[in-house]
């Protein structure tokens, strides 16, 4: 899930699970119908919005990253607990690795952390 291209980042309020910021519509409709978004607020442009079972789907997703990252293909998701998130994380793994990047400030829930290995859950 990640903030329009033109506008600023997504903010996580700890307390409340909340993610608050400008979301690509699309996607949000999509993972809303899923089931794995809950819409908080709308003000017509920024949206707020809370993740349901979010420690379940960071965890699917962080073993999606993980067994990318391993060279390990897709099948895996069958064993998951949340194969939805576990493909979400895998294709984003061999995404955001296609094209190498300056990743400067860019927050990743889930993502491994490159000087230990260890997989963060934000």
């Amino acid at each position: 899930m990640e903030a329009t291209a033109n506008s600023s980042a997504v903010f996580f309020d700890n307390e409340t699970e909340q993610y608050t910021g400008y979301f690509n519509e699309s996607i949000v409709n999509k993972f809303i119908k899923e089931g794995v978004l809950e819409l908080v607020n709308y003000n017509g442009a920024e949206t707020c919005l809370i993740m349901n079972n979010r420690d379940d789907f960071l965890s699917g997703f962080a073993s999606g990253v993980n067994e990318a990252r391993l060279g390990r293909d897709m099948h895996y998701a069958d064993y998951n607990a949340n194969p939805f998130a576990f493909t979400i994380g895998y294709e984003h793994f061999l995404h955001m690795n296609k094209k190498p990047r300056q990743l400067v400030g860019y927050v990743c829930h889930g993502f491994i952390d490159d000087n230990t290995g260890d997989i963060h859950h934000q």
